[in-house]
Parts: structure tokens; C-alpha cells; sequence
């Protein structure tokens, strides 16, 4: 068995985009949490900002690698950069302790 791999992004959301950006997150939610392999997957927005964070858990990098090519995460990919005022920061996650 291969060791989960967990990651956390930083997503800056242009203040103009934050609903729009809100309805693609809760999209990606629904569709995610049924993908295999998929431990957690849960966005925070920031209270009082248009900053969220993603963290997510899978079973193993090979289940997240899946995942990013699947159409609707792909098409996620592409709608992001339009809506963000920066580039994500991604973190890669130790194990939990």
C-alpha cells in the first residue's frame, strides 16, 4: 500500500470573481468527493477575504494524478487563472500526526 499524499493550496481569488469562484469550488467539491482514492477534499474560504484554501488527502499520489486529468478538474484548471489574483500556492503535506 502507498502512503497518502495530501496537499494544501492558497487560491487568491480576484475580489470581482469571489461568487463566481465559489459556485466553480462547490461544483469541484461534489464532483471530487466521489473520485477514487479521495481521503478529504474540503475548501475554507478565509472569513472576511477572497483567499480560500484547499486541502485535500488520497489514498495515494497515484489517485490525485487520476483525478487532475478527469474533464471537469481539467476544465477547473483552465476557468482558475481568469478568476485568481495570483498564482496558487501549493503546499505537499507530511503525514498526519
Amino acid at each position: 500500500m502507498s502512503d497518502p499524499y495530501s496537499l494544501c493550496v492558497v487560491l487568491k481569488v480576484k475580489p470581482e470573481h469571489a461568487e463566481e469562484f465559489a459556485v466553480l469550488v462547490q461544483e469541484n467539491v461534489t464532483e471530487t468527493r466521489n473520485d477514487k482514492g479521495v481521503v478529504t477534499f474540503n475548501y475554507h474560504q478565509v472569513l472576511g477575504e477572497t483567499t480560500w484554501l484547499l486541502y485535500e488527502i488520497w489514498e495515494s499520489k497515484a489517485d490525485s494524478d487520476v483525478h487532475r486529468q478527469k474533464p471537469d478538474v481539467q476544465a477547473f484548471f483552465a476557468k482558475a487563472p481568469q478568476l485568481l489574483a495570483a498564482e496558487p500556492v501549493i503546499y505537499s503535506l507530511g503525514p498526519v500526526l
